[in-house]
């Protein structure tokens, strides 16, 4: 009998094998931090026999021969074991109320039928590791009931009336996303708290760079023998001199468009695995060996079913907690003097709340409630302000009699129930149709189109176009409910620590806040907040601050100045109509009129709106593309919006000079003339 002998390379084959096993060992179990209590859940669960007892009196009551068995089979979800940990998580108590039962009732059926109870399992696990750092969820996990209860979100959805839909619904197949803010100073500490705690089984996902036109013509000429630099502003003429060259380029870069380009890191997206991140998967190491990217990017990581979560940075959470502490569910979001900040136009320095056409739309809105800072919040993104939608919004927001608010298509939600409410469907379907103008696929649009068509027959084509040019909008950015009201609670603890405690809030916010307004605007307020700059260590001073000189040289110098006093020879100034009562001029069409000098603090050029274009007498103003907004200080933490039409570069001119009429609506001057200032 023959026996065959191993051989040199199989013996090698087999000692590598052993030696990889050997190498590669499984990471350790890692104990949940989860506290599973099911005699908790057991006693949270207990006002559920009451509850279905009262749904059916209730029905008695209507007249409804609903029967219990069925009542019974809508409640039978909580039976589930998996339902029952993630009941035992609740941190918050369930009210007695039919709404959240069955609410609550809903959402876990959906849970259960698409299995994501690991969703909110993993987002906890993060959160109790985390939670000496505060944190708000963006996005549409605020929806969930079951995240509030969990003290995952702040949002109470039955109280601020949010549907799930827009989070999770039963024709929604891919896992629904839930974003962590923290804040922006500390999401590094985060992110290592993260991978040490997994260590081995955590990644960061990737982006897929893709060639675009300007990146695909740069590779088309390196791959046609051109390997010198290229500048920004390059011509193909300028680097071949044969039209056949420049034609090959041309149709190499053709061919590149939309083709794979390079990997980057994903601004915060995570899949915690299992096991072992799957070596096949790794991209590189990150983070001091600490924590892996992989090659997957949002959309793959979704369609192999890995749970995604982004941990992402908030500037104005970090602004926040630098002041204080305290939750920001316990700040009296009823003070009315906070909401007359707004409506003064008093936003500079509030994170996600101080720019020009968020000071616009506080001082038309004059908001009163929470609710009215949410809408705000939504109405500045680009969805909401197309096709007049903001203008025509604000214009009659205080006219609650007699405006229909399901008209207006302001946040996600809103599109979801105008869908449904006029093609007569589910919330679920409507929902199809919503992404369908988000994502411009055009196959469901016309489907869209035909159903609209057969439910509504009585409406007319230009009313079916005016529909579908309502929901086009869509395709820019847009809120939805639960993220517009989680800001707004961020914004309104802002705007209250401004209020009540300036000293705090300036440092904080010199500390924190990247904006577009120009630098002597924080510093400013920060000055006559009494905040010591000479110590702050993020000015970076040219020169002693102490010693005497002028404003302009302190200006020029540091980017602002220290006297008390604001920037002299800058002033508003009014007519005598000012003194006219507001609704007596409107009546009268008395304007007012003035003259002002101001220094720049902002600047932002806009496409003119048609509109506008059209109401405009002078016929060269008709005629201009263009709008430039400019914000001018002129005096301490008074600021005053100026209109000038035309594309206007003014990054060297330091202040305007002119005259013009007021709105006093808006706190804005048409100018009629305008000089352009330099500071001497």
């Amino acid at each position: 009998m023959n026996v065959k002998q191993p051989t040199i390379d199989s013996f090698f084959k087999k000692k590598y094998k052993y030696e990889v096993k050997k190498q590669i060992k499984e990471p350790e179990p890692i104990q949940s931090l989860l506290k599973i209590d099911l005699s908790k859940a057991k006693k949270i669960l207990e006002p559920l026999k009451l509850i279905k007892d009262d749904i059916f009196n209730n029905y008695k009551r209507e007249g409804k021969n609903i029967a219990r068995e069925r009542i019974d089979r809508c409640f039978e979800v909580f039976d589930n074991p998996q339902v029952i940990e993630l009941v035992s998580l609740f941190e918050r108590p369930i009210p007695y109320s039919r709404k959240y039962w069955r609410r609550m009732s809903i959402e876990f059926a959906l849970i259960r039928k698409k299995n994501f109870f690991e969703v909110f399992k993993q987002v906890k696990e993060i959160l109790i590791m985390t939670r000496n750092f505060p944190h708000v969820i963006r996005g549409s996990a605020g929806c969930s009931l079951v995240c509030f209860f969990m003290k995952i979100t702040d949002i109470d959805p039955i109280l601020l009336k949010i549907p799930l839909t827009r989070f999770m619904h039963i024709r929604r197949e891919d896992i629904p996303d839930i974003d962590i803010d923290f804040p922006a100073l500390d999401r590094d500490t985060i992110f290592d708290m993260i991978f040490n705690r997994w260590r081995g089984r955590v990644a960061r996902i990737s982006n897929h760079v893709l060639f675009k036109q300007k990146s695909a013509i740069k590779e088309a000429i390196r791959r046609n023998g051109y390997h010198k630099f290229i500048p920004k502003d390059f011509n193909l003429e300028d680097i071949f001199d044969k039209k056949e060259d420049i034609d090959r380029v041309l149709e190499d870069a053709n061919d590149l468009l939309g083709e794979f380009r390079n990997y980057s890191l994903h601004c915060g997206g995570i899949v915690i695995f299992d096991k072992k991140v799957p070596k096949d998967l790794v991209l590189q190491s990150i983070a001091d060996d600490n924590g892996l990217q992989i090659k997957l990017n949002k959309d793959e990581v979704e369609d192999a079913n890995y749970i995604k979560i982004d941990i992402l940075s908030n500037r104005g959470l970090s602004q926040l907690w630098d002041i204080s502490h305290m939750p920001i569910l316990e700040y009296p979001h009823g003070d009315q003097r906070v909401y007359e900040f707004f409506a003064k136009g008093d936003n500079l320095g509030l994170t996600y709340g101080e720019s020009r056409g968020m000071r616009k739309i506080f001082v038309e809105m004059k908001p009163t409630c929470i609710h009215d800072i949410a809408a705000a919040l939504a109405l500045i993104r680009p969805a909401a302000s197309k096709n007049g939608q903001k203008f025509n919004f604000l214009k009659t927001y205080h006219l609650p009699g007699k405006v229909n608010r399901n008209d207006f298509v302001i946040y996600d939600d809103d599109a979801i129930e105008y869908i449904a409410r006029i093609l007569k469907i589910s919330l679920s379907e409507a929902d199809i149709y919503r992404k369908a103008f988000a994502k411009n696929k055009w196959k469901l649009k016309r489907e869209f189109q035909s159903k609209l068509r057969l439910s509504q027959p009585s409406m007319t084509e230009e009313d079916i176009q005016f529909i579908c040019d309502k929901l086009e909008s869509l395709q820019s950015y847009s809120f939805c409910k639960s993220h517009a009201y989680s800001y707004a609670y961020l914004l309104f603890a802002l705007a209250y620590q401004k209020m009540t405690n300036p000293y705090e809030f300036w440092k904080a916010t010199l500390k924190n806040c990247n904006t577009s307004y120009r630098k002597w605007t924080h510093y400013r307020a920060a000055i006559c907040s009494k905040v010591n700059i000479n110590s702050y260590k993020k000015t970076h001073i040219f020169g002693d601050l102490s010693t005497k000189t002028t404003q302009i040289r302190e200006y020029f110098t540091n980017g602002f100045w220290s006297s008390p006093k604001f920037m002299e020879g800058m002033y508003l100034k009014y007519d005598k109509h000012m003194f006219i009562p507001l609704e007596v001029r409107e009546k009268r069409k008395i304007d007012v009129k003035c003259t002002f000098r101001g220094l720049i603090a902002t600047t932002k050029v806009f496409k003119a709106d048609s509109k506008i274009k059209a109401a405009e007498k002078d016929s060269k103003k008709r005629k201009s593309r263009f709008i430039t907004f400019v914000t001018l200080g002129y005096d301490n933490n008074k600021y005053i919006d100026v209109v000038l039409w035309g594309c206007h570069k003014l990054s060297k001119t330091h202040c305007l000079s002119g005259v013009g009429i007021y709105e006093q609506k808006g706190h804005w001057i048409k100018v009629d003339k305008v000089e352009y200032n330099y500071l001497k």
